[in-house]
């Protein structure tokens, strides 16, 4: 028996106006922030957050947290955010931000315009994954993974 979608399985309709708002602009640079548990012998990293900086000077953070079931649009500071983790977890848990600009996904699509495009059921934009199409470069999908976000290529079947 398939689950039944939610109210969580869904964008809302600020979220998808927000990522609609991304049309027509340019991407400046991606920054990966990463979640970063250091208290295993091995750290264990987590992409939590992905920002889409524009050279507009819009910037847009997607998230897909603790407590989410899907892709949302965060209202966070990075930096506190980290001071946060790293106070409340006595150092052992941080955020680490890193520019993926250079990354084989995203260098092709810089200075490039951006259109969103959402997968949809019953009209509703569904929030497990979207896809950002670039003039001239690949289709980027942004998705869930077992844990956080995932980038890879989007190919159409």
């Amino acid at each position: 028996m398939q689950d039944e979608l939610t109210e969580n399985d869904f964008f809302t309709v600020a979220e998808v106006y927000q990522l609609t708002e991304l049309v027509n602009e340019t991407l400046r640079d991606v920054i990966y922030h990463y979640w970063v548990n250091k208290a295993e012998e091995h750290s264990f990293e987590v992409l939590d957050w992905i920002e889409l900086r524009c050279n507009s000077g819009k910037n847009v953070i997607l998230t897909a947290g603790l407590e989410s079931d899907g892709i949302k649009i965060a209202d966070v500071n990075i930096q506190d955010e980290k001071a946060r983790l790293e106070a409340e977890f006595k150092g052992l848990v941080t955020v680490v931000s890193k520019s993926a600009a250079k990354h084989k996904y995203w260098a092709d699509c810089l200075n490039k315009s951006i259109t969103p495009s959402f997968v949809k059921h019953n009209g509703r934009a569904l929030n497990d994954s979207f896809v950002l199409k670039f003039e001239g470069a690949h289709d980027i999908e942004i998705y869930l993974g077992l844990e956080g976000m995932e980038v890879d290529y989007f190919e159409e079947d």
